[in-house]
């Protein structure tokens, strides 16, 4: 097939080209989000990237296990040869949730003293990505914006910013602890350098994984303290990087080091190292740019079928709407691919999830918690929408998103995973309008009562409903459900998206070596 887009053009004929679509789901205008690293420092400890002393330490917090008992780490759910995401294809296949440290433990049944259940101890959702929550630009490092609603800093038509699919960690909860910089001490020091760690992704660490029965476990944080003074790294990172002693004494003491922790979390995550932007996309436009400036497409490192899929992402099928973070035609180095705001694009309901949790119904219950406005003014009519954001979820990046360990290996996709490919997303994005005329060509229903997974679906050739089917923005906003695709297209939609893939991955911590400089109050 010919490119819809040639060599020459300006970036503008991309959404020129851009053919009406009936719209049913959820739009939003292009939010750019400016995001970078710091130059990094020599470690010895590391082995792909050098890191500061509080990138290091938030990366050996994230791959240890700080669990009870001592099986479970951030790296369990986030696993780097995954994209972020949970790396056991049996689970991802059915129950998408990942399984806690005590897998029979339901904190209801601890007030009877049943501690031994049935029911899989495990979260609710499919763990989000942790990759791509920061990028390069400037030499100046800063993470995730706070949650803002609609019409506010960066967002247009709907709330952005924030982390979790529901974003309840909104960016202000470790800052407002006062705990992590103490005027009377040495880390009040390290204030101008890492201010810009604090907002979702340290309140994401904070909220905390680390003490949530469904996950890792721990009762308090002065256990979560205790375990990381006992490793060989925890006292000596911790005084490199803060510039104070590691104590868990007391409460207070243990709160001050556990928002810390948070913070160094946050620190790796938004690191060079955790973030590699190496992915075939990114050789073939650097291979391009010292060609031609701009850079445009096709490229030359892609194939016909990789770069029809990009002239279809940023033309007729709509996605860059939503994924996008830098501009409207793709070559920017440090696209991120995700505008992060919240929209709902109608994903059926997941029974297979533990426990067969009701619909997560997203940012609605956040806006309440916060005491921001759940409703929405829009544009065009109906002009003001009460409880607007019902069953919206996070915009999830695209990087990393074929990532995976090997052939044959099942990755789920969506806020509750029950998409198991990226065929089947993208033919549901085309296609989940069953009274359209592109789930008429391919001749898609609505699924009869009965058939709730993927599998039975497309067996069936069918999309069942909504699993939050009153959702306000679900039938009045952006281009999903009716993209007008064939077969074929969809294919090189796919094709696009697996060049996101990075060609090298994160890997855990070396063994720690003591720094011969370091302070004996580390040790």
């Amino acid at each position: 097939m010919a490119m819809q887009i040639q060599k020459g053009r300006q970036a503008a004929h991309v959404c020129a080209s851009l053919k009406p679509v009936k719209i049913i789901g959820t739009s939003v205008l292009v939010i750019s989000v400016l995001l970078s690293f710091n130059s990094q420092a020599k470690n010895k400890n590391e082995n792909d990237y050098d890191l500061q002393p509080v990138e290091e330490l938030g990366k050996r917090l994230f791959f240890e296990n700080i669990s009870d008992p001592n099986r479970m780490s951030c790296a369990t759910c986030h696993a780097p040869n995954t994209g972020g995401t949970y790396n056991v294809s049996g689970v991802n296949l059915h129950q998408v949730a990942v399984t806690g440290a005590r897998p029979h433990l339901r904190p209801q049944d601890l007030a009877d003293g049943q501690e031994k259940t049935t029911v899989k101890n495990a979260g609710g959702l499919k763990p989000p990505t942790n990759q791509y929550v920061s990028f390069l630009h400037d030499g100046e490092a800063k993470g995730l914006k706070k949650l803002q609603l609609s019409g506010q800093g960066p967002c247009v038509f709907f709330p952005c910013g924030g982390a979790f699919w529901n974003g309840r960690a909104n960016g202000d909860i470790v800052e407002n602890t006062n705990l992590v910089f103490d005027a009377g001490d040495a880390s009040w020091h390290k204030k101008a350098l890492y201010s810009k760690y604090l907002g979702p992704l340290a309140d994401q660490a904070f909220a905390s994984p680390f003490l949530n029965p469904v996950e890792q476990n721990h009762k308090s944080k002065e256990d979560v303290c205790l375990q990381v003074e006992s490793t060989k790294w925890g006292k000596e990172l911790y005084y490199q990087s803060w510039g104070v002693s590691l104590s868990c004494q007391s409460e207070d003491e243990s709160a001050t080091a556990f928002a810390r922790f948070a913070v160094a979390l946050a620190a790796w995550q938004m690191s060079e190292d955790n973030n590699r932007f190496n992915s075939k996309r990114d050789s073939a436009i650097a291979e391009d740019a010292k060609h031609e400036d701009p850079v445009e497409f096709p490229l030359a490192g892609f194939t016909d079928l990789e770069n029809e899929g990009h002239d279809l992402f940023y033309g007729q099928a709509g996605c860059f709407i939503c994924h996008n973070s830098n501009g409207a035609n793709g070559t920017h180095p440090l696209e991120r691919y995700t505008d992060d705001s919240y929209h709902a694009i109608g994903v059926p309901r997941n029974y297979e999830l533990p426990g067969s949790p009701l619909p997560d119904i997203g940012l609605h219950p956040t806006l309440i918690n916060l005491g921001l406005n759940p409703n929405a003014s829009l544009p065009f009519p109906p002009f003001n929408i009460q409880n607007a954001f019902i069953g919206a979820h996070k915009t999830p990046t695209l990087r990393n998103v074929d990532l995976r360990p090997g052939k044959g290996f099942t990755k789920a996709y969506a806020h509750n995973g029950w998409f198991k490919s990226l065929e089947s997303i993208v033919h549901f994005y085309n296609t989940s309008d069953v009274d359209g005329q592109t789930a008429a060509d391919f001749g898609v229903i609505r699924c009869p009562a009965g058939i709730v997974t993927e599998k039975d679906a497309l067996a069936n050739n069918c999309w069942p409903a909504p699993e939050v089917p009153d959702a306000p923005l679900l039938t009045i906003g952006g281009v999903t459900g009716d993209l007008g695709l064939n077969a074929h297209e969809e294919a090189a939609l796919v094709a696009y998206l697996k060049t996101l893939t990075d060609t090298t991955t994160v890997e855990a911590p070396k063994p720690y070596k003591s720094s011969s400089n370091a302070s004996k109050n580390g040790k």
